[in-house]
């Protein structure tokens, strides 16, 4: 009989303890990964004939991030994807002194990297024991940090420069399910990026 107690109440603990888990938005265990569409700007090195030049453009991004929980308010993962942008030119001078002068090459960028998050909100519903709906919303920040490459298409010749990108971010999960939800974050080098997530 006492054998019988115990396996039942094994059972009910751990059927509870499963969907506490599954209530919250955010826990140790979780594992997320995202889709998402905006706008970037990397840290670009570039080598002219005046020796090595240095910018920062914006280019569009279609990332992919993927976040797995090593505590109940932190979790740790990588950010990829790719992106790119058109390049322009503009006028200058007028008549013979007139000319046009390339402010942008095209390119195509592939960066790779490092994310960590601190998840503040489950956090602050844990402490309170308030109803914040916690079990559908999750917001985080944190910082990243990673590299990558970029390809430059020029008029005569395409060239592969490096990229590289530290920062921080901030961001907000809303999940309609308990495994789908819309993502939306802040920050550098991901300037606004919005999409969807979803839990394993």
């Amino acid at each position: 009989m006492k054998k019988l107690f115990y396996s039942v109440m094994v059972a009910v603990t751990m059927l509870l303890a499963t969907n506490n888990t599954q209530a919250q938005a955010w826990s140790k265990d979780a594992k997320v990964l995202g889709i998402g569409i905006g706008g970037s700007s990397f840290f670009h090195v570039s080598n002219t004939y005046y020796g090595n030049s240095f910018y920062q453009p914006v280019t569009g991004q279609l990332n992919f991030t993927g976040e797995f929980g090593v505590h109940d308010y932190v979790g740790i993962g990588f950010t990829t994807g790719f992106g790119g942008r058109p390049g322009y030119t503009a006028s200058y001078g007028y008549g013979y002194y007139g000319g046009r002068y390339n402010y942008g090459y095209p390119e195509l960028n592939v960066p790779i990297g490092v994310i960590a998050n601190f998840h503040f909100f489950q956090l602050i519903a844990d402490k309170t024991g308030k109803d914040i709906h916690s079990d559908k919303l999750d917001v985080y920040a944190g910082v990243n940090l990673g590299g990558g490459i970029a390809v430059l298409f020029g008029t005569s010749k395409s060239a592969i420069v490096p990229i590289a990108f530290g920062g921080v971010q901030a961001g907000a999960r809303y999940y309609f399910t308990d495994k789908f939800g819309v993502n939306a974050e802040v920050g550098f080098p991901k300037l606004i990026h919005g999409g969807v997530v979803f839990k394993l």
